[in-house]
């Protein structure tokens, strides 16, 4: 990567929403560079001011063809759009494997700021950086940020942690009516979507979803659950609408108070990190081997090894 010879020029630059130079600070986080903690701190006032919308499914249910076409759609309304795409990490270079980016051939073709980051093993289908990742698109000015997940398994729920609306995508055919039990990966959704919908069984499988809504616990806002066949942009519409009423549910207040818990969950979750890694530093290797040694044959249980660690 081309190296920032001048702070103050690249930080005027992020300012006036230059692509190039989002993509250079994206790039910054993704290999948690110390320049990008700087960064971030200087440009963080202009942050915070796109609708994130996060979705989420298992893998080949259609999440990418679904963004694309949203992404589109927005576009078209003339709507200021930035993707963030979660992909699964190359083996060989650590790095995404741009699957995702690829299928979003209308968006691209549109203008639309896409990136791909990958997830480096991360757990709950995002990477452990997406947070600040979307805080660098944000600087594009966007009015939406999109953020699709790596395909989401039964654990992988942590979109809902980043987005004001969450969108559970599933599909006929994968076997996921027992599987979505299980996750409760549909308690997450704002909205449920039922994508491919020209395939057989996709009218059974929205019935199953209602039905499993209907067994879970009243809330205030009643989880709609739309049809759509994204490679045509079937749907697209209904979606859209949905999105817009979900928005207005929430309001200036809902709205607020959902943000504000995100982010304590966000602060608490740095403070650990820099506590833990501060710990572990005053620890020392050494000591840690010591005391691992000592846990294998027996001499001590970790429970009461690691009370003695934090003691001292």
């Amino acid at each position: 990567m081309e190296k920032i010879l001048n702070k103050e020029h690249f930080l005027e630059k992020l300012k006036k929403s230059d692509i190039r130079s989002v993509a250079k600070l994206i790039t910054l986080i993704e290999n948690e560079d110390s320049l990008a903690e700087s960064i971030l701190k200087e440009v963080w006032k202009y942050t915070g001011k796109s609708y994130i919308i996060g979705i989420t499914g298992p893998p080949g249910a259609g999440k990418s063809t679904i963004v694309d076409s949203l992404a589109k759609f927005l576009f078209e309304k003339g709507k200021n759009v930035g993707i963030l795409a979660v992909d699964p990490t190359s083996p060989f270079s650590g790095g995404a494997v741009l699957g995702d980016r690829l299928r979003m051939s209308s968006a691209q073709t549109s203008g639309i700021f896409i990136r791909s980051v990958a997830s480096r093993g991360h757990l709950g289908g995002l990477a452990a950086t997406t947070r600040l990742l979307i805080n660098a698109v944000e600087l594009l000015g966007n009015d939406f940020t999109i953020v699709e997940t790596v395909g989401a398994g039964q654990g992988d729920v942590e979109i809902v942690q980043i987005s004001d609306t969450t969108i559970v995508v599933e599909v006929p055919g994968l076997g996921d009516e027992v599987q979505a039990q299980k996750a409760g990966i549909l308690e997450i959704g704002d909205i449920l979507v039922v994508n491919k919908s020209d395939r057989p069984g996709s009218d059974r499988l929205a019935r199953e979803l209602q039905m499993m809504l209907s067994l879970g616990e009243e809330k205030e806002w009643k989880t709609p659950i739309v049809s759509t066949t994204a490679t045509t942009g079937e749907g697209i519409d209904e979606l859209w609408k949905e999105i817009e009423r979900h928005q207005d549910f929430l309001g200036k207040d809902k709205f607020e108070t959902k943000r504000l818990e995100k982010l304590k969950y966000e602060l608490e979750n740095q403070i650990s990190q820099k506590l833990f890694t501060k710990k572990i530093i005053e620890i020392g290797d050494e000591e840690i081997t010591k005391t691992s040694k000592a846990i294998l044959n027996r001499k001590i249980d970790p429970f009461t090894a690691v009370d003695n660690i934090i003691k001292e």
